[in-house]
């Protein structure tokens, strides 16, 4: 009786142990590929149409918004911390001149700017906005300043971009433990990646999502950005159409491959360790 309770019960346990593996291996693998879902060719096709276009009827511009000409940009300092902050932004903009291409550096004699990076306090951060973002309606400035920072662009016609602005409560900010975040954010917008989707993750443009700084999906709807098939003004459509030959190029497989540790070793992210 024994041996046959001993039998029993190696059954048994042989038959959860096998059922245990069999569940942890599912997890395992269905977590793998929840985490590398935006590896997929269309996953990242879609995000960059949801991000980069307008989605709706309001925008007096409308299709592909980008940089044609270099960025000289001017930080606006109404707080305290100015060295720290000018550290920050220019980190961040050195890892998207890295991604991008785009020649991005501060404004000088010689370079007037054409972008303006205003750091604000609560306290006067409506009154910035309306300022800077050359707006008098009081309802749209009051809308705006309910997110953690705002930026704009004034593009032509054509969709590229001649000035933009950004405006942070960096008090704010500080108190929400979102400095870093509402700086990545905003300064990724005004290269023109403009829109925040809840439907693109992981990334700094889906405000529920926690990521802090570039993941590696923004850093390949960057590269696609600046890819100069990509022109300034091109439909969804034609977006689209263009973007999904870029992707299935092998150099951009790659890129995809190399996404996530690529972003890692750049701009803010060091400051991590």
């Amino acid at each position: 009786m024994d041996n046959t309770c001993l039998g029993l019960s190696s059954a048994i346990n042989k038959f959860w142990h096998a059922l245990f593996i069999s569940f942890t291996s599912l997890l395992f693998f269905s977590s793998s590929a929840l985490a590398d879902h935006w590896h997929s060719n269309a996953y990242i096709a879609d995000s960059f149409i949801k991000i980069a276009l307008p989605d709706n009827a309001l925008n007096k511009v409308s299709g592909i918004k980008k940089w044609q000409q270099p960025i000289y940009y001017k930080i606006q300092h109404n707080i305290a911390d100015q060295a720290l902050h000018e550290r920050l932004v220019a980190l961040h903009f050195s890892q998207l001149t890295a991604i991008t291409g785009l020649k991005i550096q501060a404004a000088d004699s010689r370079h007037p700017a054409n972008l303006t990076v205003v750091l604000t306090s609560e306290q006067h951060y409506q009154r910035d906005i309306g300022h800077y973002f050359q707006l008098s309606n009081n309802a749209t400035i009051t809308n705006l300043a309910r997110q953690l920072g705002a930026a704009t662009l004034f593009t032509r016609q054509n969709g590229s971009i001649q000035q933009a602005a950004v405006v942070i409560p960096t008090d704010r900010a500080r108190a929400e433990a979102k400095l870093l975040s509402s700086l990545s954010e905003m300064l990724t917008q005004v290269v023109g990646l403009s829109y925040r989707s809840l439907e693109v993750s992981p990334s700094i443009l889906n405000k529920i999502s926690h990521n802090d700084f570039l993941s590696g999906l923004d850093y390949l709807l960057l590269k696609l950005l600046y890819d100069k098939r990509v022109k300034s003004g091109i439909s969804a459509q034609q977006a689209k159409k263009i973007v999904d030959d870029i992707i299935i190029e092998t150099d951009f497989q790659q890129y995809i491959q190399q996404a996530d540790l690529t972003v890692k070793q750049q701009g803010l992210y060091p400051l991590l360790n």
